[in-house]
């Protein structure tokens, strides 16, 4: 039997409640875990944010690669497991909270420039999370994370595909998404209803085109893409004066009849700096 089966079994005979309502859905295939670890290129120089670490499994193999660890647990009954860890390994730093309302400039200073954030992610704050990092201003080199295959899909969409969206551009703008590998949803205890993958997301240090103003091309896909169906024309009534928008579709060579769902990232900040110049 392997031993991701003996400890899940241990867990269940030992009383230990899964937390449905924190999506909580632990991996204990240890050698799954060291692949994932190796595949994010983690050194012995390198500091590392986990988020969510449950009982430590990930944390370990995290605390044997890197120089640092800083683990925010928000579940207060698996501190005493991730306090064990501390003891094997003096490198590992707990926090008890929930990340989303750390100080986070302040949490992660001691971890220095270009840190990785490493996770496995619970599904119902999956969105949350990631608006947290991309608009966080901190040295992120790459964010590694497990999460629901779906989301994975949309984060790395194509422009007129199904799964492209607001998530996917503003995905694309902060980061170069990559897709390491999909994990079937029966290597977790308790299974998850889908399927999960692994993704990892290479920071850009600056966007892949200049922007001219955030705000207005943020304004600008937020609109679009929640009537996703509507042509920019339309969907854009309420941010961009009409007249300035026909003469920046034009300036981009887009027609009337173009959707949000059409232009990728490098696109859409065209049009939103086209606009500021009409």
């Amino acid at each position: 039997m392997k031993k991701s089966f003996e400890k899940a079994r241990y867990r269940r005979e030992d009383g230990r409640e899964y937390k449905h309502d924190l999506g909580q859905h632990f991996l204990y295939d240890e050698a799954l875990l060291s692949r994932l670890v190796d595949s994010t290129g983690l050194t012995e120089e390198d500091c590392v944010l986990e988020i969510g670490p449950g009982t430590g499994m990930l944390t370990q193999f995290l605390a044997r690669k890197a120089k640092r660890v800083i683990a925010v647990e928000t579940d207060e009954s698996l501190i005493p497991f991730l306090k064990l860890k501390m003891e094997e390994y003096p490198n590992l730093e707990v926090v008890h909270g929930d990340i989303r309302k750390q100080n986070l400039q302040e949490l992660c200073a001691s971890l220095g420039e270009n840190f990785f954030v490493i996770a496995n992610i619970p599904y119902s704050i999956t969105t949350a999370i990631f608006d947290m990092l991309w608009q966080s201003g901190l040295p992120i080199r790459r964010i590694s994370v497990m999460i629901q295959k779906e989301v994975a899909d949309k984060l790395m969409a194509a422009p007129s595909t199904e799964s492209y969206g607001l998530t996917s551009v503003r995905c694309q703008y902060y980061s170069v998404p990559e897709l390491e590998e999909v994990v079937p949803a029966e290597l977790f205890t308790p299974p998850p209803k889908v399927d999960s993958a692994f993704i990892h997301l290479h920071m850009r240090n600056e966007p892949p085109v200049p922007v001219k103003d955030e705000k207005l091309l943020m304004r600008m896909l937020k609109s679009s893409f929640s009537l996703r169906r509507k042509t920019l024309t339309n969907a854009l009534k309420g941010v961009v004066e009409p007249d300035k928008l026909r003469s920046a579709m034009e300036a981009c060579g887009l027609k009337p009849t173009a959707r949000g769902e059409e232009l990728n990232v490098e696109k859409w900040i065209q049009l939103s700096n086209a606009v500021c110049d009409a």
